[in-house]
């Protein structure tokens, strides 16, 4: 029966290694969310791993379930509380996306995501030096989050005309990403022009 029941969950994290998002934001790129660490118990990792699974699939009351399951079983751990913010976000439940991913950061300051997404709600509304401090704090945590390097560069660019420095984070981007982005690289080019002139 136990290996059964190792057979099931081994399946289970294939698909869940094999699923994908419209956005990527829980593909690999978006590990960073979950940042599973080595001595965590593996029933743990297994129903995170089931949760982005439902995620992934466009099941996101299923998920939303189980992350805060996750959250509320195991609450020294800050993924579950990014994914249900990635979920209200998308969603568009922004002050509930908000909590989230604040509950993130109490649990773990240097959540990259949790930051990134503040950042991006924070200059939807408006407050771009909020928005600014939430990437630079991002990028202290992680110099290698290209999420936090592409809105950063968005910020700078279209909201505070900081073209050199934006065109930085657009190349760090770039650089980060397995896949050139074709949308970014015509930032890059128009830009580069733009800060020539």
């Amino acid at each position: 029966m136990n290996a059964r029941i190792f057979l099931i969950f081994t399946l289970v994290l294939l698909v869940a290694g094999c699923a994908t998002t419209d956005s990527g934001d829980i593909s690999e790129k978006g590990r960073a969310a979950v940042k599973v660490r080595p001595n965590v118990d593996p029933k743990v990792t297994i129903a995170y791993e089931m949760a982005l699974v439902s995620m992934r699939a466009g099941n996101t009351s299923k998920a939303e379930k189980q992350f805060k399951k996750l959250a509320s079983d195991y609450p020294q751990f800050s993924g579950p509380h990014n994914s249900l913010g990635i979920i209200y976000y998308r969603n568009g439940q922004i002050d509930e996306a908000k909590t989230a991913f604040e509950n993130a950061l109490k649990i773990n300051p240097d959540s990259v995501v949790s930051l990134n997404y503040l950042g991006i709600i924070s200059r939807n509304e408006g407050e771009f030096k909020r928005a600014q401090s939430f990437y630079e704090k991002a990028l202290r945590a992680d110099r290698d989050y290209a999420y936090a390097h592409l809105n950063y560069g968005i910020l700078l660019e279209l909201y505070m005309g900081k073209l050199a420095e934006a065109l930085k984070h657009y190349k760090q981007y770039q650089e980060l990403t397995k896949e050139e982005d074709k949308k970014v690289k015509g930032w890059i080019i128009d830009l580069e022009r733009r800060v020539k002139k």
